[in-house]
């Protein structure tokens, strides 16, 4: 070191620390992981999967939505769906069974004892039925319900590139289990389930990064058709029984 340099000109500069920390060669930054259901990594045990979910959505409910493009395939949100309409498929089983055992009493003893027996033996293989049919049925409404969301979503203008309509269904079959175990509440599970579209549309657009009024009024968009044409059938079936008069 001669006289001309002094001690600043060979140390080193001194580290910036305002600014994020340096990424490793090497080694991609962590992004969203993905929802608990699917993350066996974070949760190895079913059912802490499972209760990974409730955390989530009680925790955040719209974080969900932001995570289930991490990853792909129906078959996941479809288990969900299932294991949380097990209340619903039970109740459903029921209500077949308690009134198919009450015809079968009620039928008349002179005319109604042979249909009775057929009725009684019928009725294991109409419980299995429902059981058979109702798994294939909550696939196709978790079809059906994330496709006209995702249609709506795209008539209200909010669709993201690239977003495709299978992670609109994934993102419906998680919320939509959800909603349909809140409407088993007493009293309180109708508005469960209105308040529960509205989260949805508001998941939809968080997912596809646009405007929640786009999302909500994409959410909403079937039940206002369906209560309009409920309308309509209601006042072209008064106008036809006034004409008849």
């Amino acid at each position: 070191m001669n006289e001309a340099t002094s001690p600043h000109d060979v140390l080193p500069p001194a580290l910036e620390l305002d600014g994020p920390p340096p990424s490793l060669p090497g080694v991609a930054p962590e992004g969203p992981r993905p929802v608990p259901f699917e993350d066996l990594e974070a949760f190895p045990g079913f059912w802490s999967r499972v209760g990974g979910m409730f955390q989530l959505v009680f925790r955040d409910p719209l974080e969900l939505f932001g995570r289930v493009p991490v990853t792909e395939g129906l078959g996941a949100p479809w288990r969900f769906l299932l294991l949380l309409s097990i209340p619903g498929f039970l109740l459903v089983a029921l209500v077949f069974f308690a009134a198919g055992m009450g015809i079968a009493i009620a039928a008349p003893e002179e005319t109604g004892r042979a249909g009775s027996r057929v009725l009684a033996a019928a009725m294991p293989f109409i419980f299995g039925a429902i059981l058979l049919l109702m798994p294939v049925f909550s696939f196709l409404g978790m079809v059906v319900g994330g496709a006209l969301n995702h249609f709506f979503l795209w008539l209200w203008g909010g669709l993201r590139p690239g977003v495709p309509a299978a992670q609109s269904i994934r993102a419906y079959g998680y919320a939509s289990a959800f909603v349909q175990l809140g409407g088993f509440i007493p009293i309180l599970g109708l508005f469960v389930q209105l308040a529960g579209m509205v989260v949805i549309g508001m998941g939809m657009a968080r997912m596809h990064r646009t405007a929640t009024w786009r999302g909500v009024c994409a959410a909403l968009t079937p039940l206002f058709l369906l209560l309009v044409g409920g309308l309509l059938l209601v006042l072209g079936i008064v106008v036809l029984v006034l004409l008849r008069r």
